[in-house]
């Protein structure tokens, strides 16, 4: 049998080009009306959906929160300062999905998983959707394994188990920001792993958090997530 002769980049380009055939594309297009504090209103996207993924012309991304008959409100995951009224939005036909993998711990970044360390973006090869259906009660297993927070008086008095859902509610001062993260720290060498989302914090609080995580030894097992859009460099 012949060997199949290999063609130079100069054939391969002739040969695109002879089976090259055009095909006209429908795409749908919007414009930013109003720009306000981390959300925007576009019109001209009629067919657009809740949840929606946009990319704007100016590199910013968007998700549809509201839909009205005049126009569409979206949130600003990530906005850059060319973001103006008039500027082109179009669907992407995707919904929101972020990066997972283990690389993302010891790493801070924002709720899309842009890195906000100063570092590069995380080497992930698998994306998960960020809204997706909760798994039916006969599919899940059942909780029988203890998740020890570090203080005495909590695992005491309240049973915590893998798996549950637990609220920490209080008001400002109280000390739910110390216990969260003395309840990260006792993880350590309990193979767990954790997720701390910080939301509407000072950059001062946030570094403190992070340098705590790090003196302690606990960002090696935790991912931070920041819901800012600026960079943190230096951590």
């Amino acid at each position: 049998m012949p060997e199949k002769k290999e063609l130079s980049p100069l054939e391969q380009k002739a040969n695109w080009v002879e089976q090259y055939r055009f095909s006209p594309e429908v795409a749908e297009f919007g414009r930013v009306t109003a720009v306000g504090d981390g959300i925007a209103w576009v019109d001209g996207l009629s067919s657009a959906a809740i949840d929606d993924l946009l990319e704007m012309e100016d590199g910013s991304q968007a998700l549809v929160y509201s839909l009205s008959h005049e126009s569409v409100g979206v949130m600003l995951l990530v906005q850059t300062g060319g973001l103006t009224a008039g500027t082109l939005v179009h669907r992407t036909g995707r919904r929101l999905s972020i990066p997972v993998g283990d690389s993302l711990l010891g790493r801070v970044v924002d709720p899309v998983g842009n890195p906000l360390d100063g570092k590069p973006a995380p080497s992930t090869d698998r994306v998960g959707l960020l809204e997706s259906p909760a798994p039916p009660i006969v599919a899940r297993d059942y909780v029988d394994q203890p998740l020890y927070t570090g203080n005495k008086i909590a695992d005491a008095m309240i049973p915590i188990g893998k798996g549950q859902r637990e609220l920490v509610i209080g008001d400002n001062g109280l000390g739910k920001t110390t216990f969260c993260l003395d309840m990260v720290v006792s993880q350590k060498g309990r193979d767990v792993l954790c997720v701390y989302v910080l939301i509407g914090q000072k950059r001062s609080s946030i570094v403190q958090v992070v340098e705590t995580l790090r003196a302690q030894g606990a960002l090696d097992y935790t991912a931070v997530v920041v819901a800012e859009a600026t960079a943190l460099p230096g951590l």
